[in-house]
């Protein structure tokens, strides 16, 4: 009985140790944000527009080095939307067409300042679900392909710390995507960490 009694001490002690550790080791999140379709062939800067929202879960390996798995939505217009088609009776400018972008990825996460206030570099690649609306029938040339497709993406992002276990995150992400055709966007999220 007394040396339960002390395994049972013994488990309580080590548990309570460990918690803080663990406290750091995983988080979920989720973010949403505004979202800018960089076209390279167009010298005009189309500017942001309400639009993508994500959530991720993310595991410290290092305590400079994160893993996130993301997954998340965008909401855009198809590649081909504004866009001028010469017709037989003539030059016809082709209505806004929706588009659904979701996507699954993982990055690596590097800290580059710990404190008050965190900020970091991340890449990483995934997978990019394009899903465009239906389009009228005499449209349906000019839509964007529905289709699976792998990208990569890069970007910034910065934390404060509200409590030990809460965080306001800010992010600034370029996807780039292997479509067709290729897509780019540029995306600025604001969402909420929670470690574990």
């Amino acid at each position: 009985m007394k040396y339960v009694r002390r395994a049972l001490i013994l488990c309580a002690v080590l548990a309570a140790l460990a918690a803080p550790c663990l406290a750091q080791t995983f988080g979920v999140g989720g973010a949403v944000g505004i979202i800018n379709d960089v076209d390279p062939y167009s010298e005009a800067f189309k500017g942001f527009k309400w639009g993508e929202a994500n959530g991720w879960f993310e595991y410290r390996m290092e305590e400079d080095a994160t893993l996130r798995l993301t997954y998340g939505n965008m909401w855009t217009q198809q590649s081909a939307s504004q866009s001028v088609v010469t017709t037989p009776d003539g030059a016809v400018p082709l209505p806004k067409l929706d588009e659904n972008i979701q996507y699954g990825i993982v990055s690596v996460d590097y800290r580059l300042w710990q404190g008050f206030f965190t900020s970091g570099l991340f890449a990483g690649i995934g997978w990019y679900g394009i899903r465009p609306a239906e389009v009228p029938p005499d449209l349906e040339p000019y839509a964007d392909r529905h289709e699976n497709v792998f990208g990569w993406h890069v970007g910034v992002d910065g934390e404060f710390t509200v409590t030990k276990q809460v965080g306001v995150v800010l992010r600034f992400t370029y996807h780039n995507i292997s479509a067709h055709p290729h897509r780019q966007f540029a995306n600025a999220d604001g969402g909420v960490v929670y470690r574990f």
